[in-house]
């Protein structure tokens, strides 16, 4: 079946059955970066078809890889033969009933470009830097579209992006190795010089590792491991169901000061050319923009249907599909500080930039406490760098260590979110 005949089809039963339909075909296409060799182009087409149900009261999910008429029929079936196994206590009543026809601008010009004119880009990138000893990494282009049926709303989507990620291996002593990954969501926007010098850099500043000495530092978190920090420990709070259940450390503090000033962050489902812009849910409620912390005040927290209902809430608009329906947001902007990085490094007397973390999966998300380790990261010294530092552990509660949180004006571009460099003050590493 062609989209077409797809959208006919589903549209004609989702009333009649009260059912909902969300088609999803993604287009990838893709070369891998090994030593200073380009490997041929791999496309990869994939195609699905959703399908929930809403039958006495409850819920069934189906999906449909195959797509035809018989076997959305059959994914019916499946669907409410899993919605009467569900003996829940919570009574859905209906879908969303948004019609929402509010425009949000998709790139359109990553999707038509030719695919060698970057690779081309990317091999002269290869013969310059005659002191990289080698390159590794992928270039992907990745087109998405979505359609939305159910018996209140029809939403389509479409969207593509650029993906360049790229690993250097430098001529210094080992590890010498450091990576860097961009997407672009627009052609005009695609810099992969900058892409690939920041590889390098990466590199150079995590060469020849060391132990450091134990005792009080200023964290500085690069952009990607100010993401993780916040969508790992401070997002996951936020989720209205741990916070009824008062599993999350944020369930006492809501329209309180918990973190400094300085922490804002919002979300905002309709912007133009982020890639998780959606009007709607996908449960067919309206999206809509929120503050999630205003000046280290936590304003908002987050629900989908289900939890909506069990705990006499509204629904959020942040029901979103992954294997399930589960809450989520769409597009995360962090407030952007005033201070540059290079000035808030030049006046650090004692600290650490902060390339890799591990631990976020071991925090307490009841309690807030955490436990770290910091595997990569470059010291600094009245204002200088100086030595790779290594294996540094910190441990204590948010509440506490992001009190004085500060972030830097730069930020980096996600795909869906916009994050700056952090600036921990005082914590006691060992």
């Amino acid at each position: 079946m062609n989209r077409e005949e797809i959208y006919k089809f589903c549209k004609n039963l989702s009333k009649k059955e009260n059912v909902e339909f969300i088609f999803t075909k993604s287009e990838n296409e893709s070369v891998s970066l090994d030593g200073f060799k380009i490997s041929d182009t791999r496309i990869k087409e994939g195609e699905s078809l959703n399908i929930k149900i809403i039958s006495n009261s409850s819920f069934g999910e189906s999906r449909v890889n195959h797509i035809t008429k018989e076997n959305i029929l059959k994914g019916i079936m499946i669907a409410k033969k899993n919605a009467k196994l569900k003996k829940n206590e919570i009574k859905i009543k209906d879908f969303g009933k948004n019609k929402e026809n509010l425009k949000i601008k998709y790139p359109n010009d990553i999707k038509e470009i030719l695919f060698p004119e970057i690779i081309e880009k990317v091999k002269k990138e290869l013969k310059k830097k005659k002191y990289i000893v080698s390159y590794s990494g992928k270039v992907s282009k990745n087109i998405f579209k979505k359609l939305y049926i159910n018996p209140h709303t029809e939403f389509e989507i479409e969207k593509s992006s650029l993906y360049l990620g790229v690993v250097v291996n430098t001529k210094n002593k080992k590890p010498s190795s450091g990576d860097y990954e961009n997407i672009f969501t627009r052609k005009e926007d695609i810099k992969i010089s900058e892409t690939f010098n920041q590889a390098r850099i990466n590199a150079l500043n995590q060469t020849n590792p060391q132990a450091g000495e134990k005792g009080k530092y200023t964290l500085i978190l690069t952009p990607e491991m100010t993401s993780e920090f916040v969508e790992e420990l401070i997002l996951e709070a936020t989720n209205g169901s741990l916070i009824n259940k008062k599993e999350s450390y944020l369930h006492n503090f809501k329209n309180k000061q918990i973190f400094s000033k300085g922490f804002s962050i919002m979300e905002k489902p309709h912007l133009d050319y982020f890639l998780s812009s959606q009007a709607i849910d996908d449960e067919g409620f309206k999206t809509t923009e929120k503050v999630i912390f205003e000046n280290g005040v936590f304003k908002k927290e987050i629900y989908d249907q289900y939890d909506s209902i069990k705990y006499n809430k509204k629904p959020t608009g942040n029901g979103f599909r992954k294997t399930l329906i589960e809450t989520d947001y769409t597009n995360i902007i962090q407030k952007p500080g005033t201070k540059g990085i290079e000035k808030i490094i030049s006046s650090t007397k004692k600290g650490l930039l902060v390339y890799s973390i591990i631990g976020f999966h071991t925090n307490n998300l009841v309690t807030g406490n955490f436990s770290l380790t910091i595997l990569s990261a470059k010291e600094i010294v009245n204002g200088k760098f100086t030595k790779t530092i290594t294996n540094f552990t910190f441990s204590g509660d948010l509440k506490t260590m992001l009190k004085d949180i500060s972030f830097s004006k730069e930020q980096k571009f996600f795909g869906d979110s916009l994050y700056s460099f952090s600036v921990i003050p005082d914590v006691s590493l060992i």
